[in-house]
């Protein structure tokens, strides 16, 4: 297992204080950035999940593993299996927001082919996938998630809500 512990806030000393990059952000949309994110390489069809995970594929060699909590069981597991995991909890903005209207503004990707991943905002990469109706999750690098939390929250704003 190749590891940048860095990424692993269940790594972290205990005097480390965790923020999330979208912290700054309004109402217009649900930080969900602490959420354990796992990039797993390898025969992902034959991966089963536990309690609280959830698999959103990336290409057919590659699934971001979504967890409730900390990774680290997960990560053990994995690569006790023979899969490649990367740590992508720190790398990772994650955040939920409502409406259709919303991502149709965000983005030009087709909202019945999700999860997929695409240009959202202005050219910034993301993972979206649909949760239950209109409620749509977010995933983009860390460093533009404020960018992005920012252009939804604008986009929220001009259309009232």
């Amino acid at each position: 297992m190749s590891r940048l512990r860095f990424l692993s806030p269940d790594e972290c000393a205990s005097e480390v204080e965790l923020a999330s990059p979208l912290a700054a952000i309004g109402q217009a949309i649900t930080d969900v950035s602490s959420l354990g994110k796992l990039e797993v390489h390898g025969d992902v069809a034959g991966i089963e999940t536990a309690a609280g995970e959830e698999l959103l594929p990336l290409d057919p060699s590659r699934v971001l593993l979504v967890c409730d909590g900390p990774t680290r069981a997960a990560r053990e597991r994995l690569a006790g299996a023979g899969y490649r995991v990367y740590d992508l909890t720190a790398g990772l903005a994650a955040f939920e927001v409502e409406g259709e209207d919303v991502l149709r503004r965000l983005t030009a990707l087709d909202l019945d082919a999700l999860p997929t991943t695409g240009s959202v905002g202005r050219g910034i990469s993301a993972l979206i996938e649909r949760r239950s109706g209109s409620t749509f999750r977010l995933f983009v690098p860390r460093e533009l998630g404020q960018s992005l939390a920012e252009i939804t929250a604008d986009i929220v704003e001009g259309l009232g809500r």
